[in-house]
């Protein structure tokens, strides 16, 4: 649900013998972006860097307005939720997604959270979001990253970005997903498009692949945001 699953390494195959030529340098996506007017920054490597899960943990505004505010405008509540394929990735391209994703160069997730919630109405979003998440649940959530941080959950995207890490993951090189797979997403997802390419090549990375449903009304909780959707879905599925 929500983020597609692009496949396993290529098989790395006969290398002794026939080493592979060197890939050419890909672009600094990283220069390209600050380079942009206004400059930005991609929002997983932000959450790779050391101060994130601080910064997150104790926003000026507060755990309990921070988390109501990306909830809010990852979900298909907020106006700015247009998603479209994106061609390449490339700054052009990437500068198409919202600030929670490819963030204000020089702004943290709180403070670029903050920059667009003081647009929006304060009493309208929690009464929008407040439908699929209550302000006693979202409690639960303030309480448990006032626990803990956010480090545990960050820590994904430290490996993800480190290419020392990702190399690990050629033990599964050409491996397939064999069960069957459904995908499953909000029509109003920038997640669905976010890597692009990745949901294209679904139909390769499973051996059994049953398709994309795309459910109305929801955004990136899909599964908070529309629950009896995609429980049909799922039995839909199993069935």
């Amino acid at each position: 649900m929500s983020h597609p699953f692009a496949g396993s390494p290529a098989m790395p195959f006969d290398t002794f013998r026939h080493p592979p030529s060197p890939a050419p340098p890909k672009p600094d996506i990283h220069a390209a972006l600050a380079a942009l007017d206004p400059p930005r920054k991609h929002y997983k490597w932000y959450y790779s860097t050391p101060p994130a899960s601080a910064e997150m943990s104790t926003p000026a505004a507060g755990l309990h307005s921070f988390l109501r505010g990306y909830f809010h405008l990852k979900s298909a509540d907020w106006a700015g939720n247009a998603p479209v394929p994106l061609s390449s990735w490339s700054a052009p391209e990437l500068a198409k997604l919202p600030g929670y994703y490819v963030m204000p160069l020089h702004l943290s997730m709180a403070e670029t959270v903050a920059a667009d919630m003081s647009l929006e109405d304060a009493g309208t979003v929690t009464e929008q979001s407040g439908r699929w998440l209550p302000d006693t649940e979202l409690a639960v959530y303030v309480q448990e990253f006032e626990r803990n941080s956010f480090q545990g959950g960050l820590n994904y995207y430290r490996v993800a970005t480190d290419p020392r890490y990702m190399t690990d993951l050629v033990v599964f090189a050409g491996k397939k997903i064999e069960v069957p797979a459904l995908f499953v997403a909000g029509s109003r997802d920038w997640g669905t498009y976010q890597d692009p390419g990745a949901l294209e090549r679904m139909g390769e990375a499973c051996a059994d692949f049953r398709g994309v449903r795309i459910v109305q009304g929801a955004g990136h909780w899909v599964m908070q945001e529309q629950p009896e959707k995609v429980v049909q879905l799922i039995l839909e599925f199993f069935g």
